[in-house]
């Protein structure tokens, strides 16, 4: 929470009550897609649901913006239109 408070991604009130700024926002939407993507992929793949998220969860931290736009940009064309 520090680190977020002083990178300024997110703000505290008085009471104690976290709100996220528009930095902090943009992070949080980009973490949700690659958790979202990254476990839906890895069921795909045959992981278990459980193991796919705890391993999401690990990876979308980590795993680089060219790295995630590469696995992106390879599942969406797997994709066929319904």
């Amino acid at each position: 929470m520090k680190n977020l408070r002083g990178k300024e991604h997110i703000t505290v009130d008085t009471s104690g009550f976290i709100t996220l700024t528009p930095s902090g926002r943009e992070i949080a939407e980009m973490i949700y897609e690659r958790h979202q993507l990254l476990s839906s992929w890895l069921v795909q793949l045959g992981v278990d649901k459980k193991t796919a998220v705890e391993d999401a969860c690990k990876i979308e931290h980590i795993i680089s913006r060219e790295s995630f736009q590469a696995i992106k940009t390879h599942v969406q064309s797997l994709m066929v239109p319904s």
